[in-house]
């Protein structure tokens, strides 16, 4: 199994976990001017989970050209949707349905047999693998975690 992505995604939850330092009033902050609260980038997060792990990941496992699948999703309304859905919740709701979303997401790709993980996938035009996908979310994961992080409340 490809266990430095795996690594890499269960640290995600410890963080979100971590995050139950931080108060509601400032997880519904931006953290900076003109940027994202934590709230909203914590569901953005956990909602890219709740899409691969729905839409994607079914596709990948098999090998099947996901481009269709991919073609439908508008990346631009798909984040403010997640935004939008953030501000009805709590900080701690948040948390608790990203946690559960990375969970399911580490729980699909545990089943992804160790020959998958470098097997081509067709997305659009790109063609990427199960490893690059995940190595790229990792990546996803750091951008964001840097962002909340910046308010120096995790613990």
């Amino acid at each position: 199994m490809a266990e430095h992505v795996m690594k890499g995604l269960q640290q995600y939850i410890e963080w979100v976990e971590a995050l139950h330092t931080l108060p509601e009033q400032e997880a519904a902050m931006p953290y900076a001017d003109g940027k994202w609260s934590p709230k909203e980038i914590l569901m953005h997060m956990a909602e890219w989970d709740r899409c691969t792990l729905e839409e994607r990941l079914p596709y990948m496992k098999d090998s099947t050209t996901v481009q269709e699948v991919l073609s439908e999703i508008p990346f631009d309304e798909f984040n403010a949707e997640a935004a939008r859905q953030a501000r009805d919740k709590t900080f701690e709701e948040i948390r608790a349905y990203a946690v559960d979303m990375r969970g399911r997401l580490l729980s699909e790709l545990v089943q992804v047999r160790e020959e998958q993980w470098d097997e081509p996938i067709h997305i659009g035009e790109f063609t990427i693998t199960i490893r690059q996908y995940f190595t790229d979310f990792i990546e996803h994961d750091q951008h964001h975690k840097k962002q909340i992080d910046s308010l120096q409340v995790t613990g």
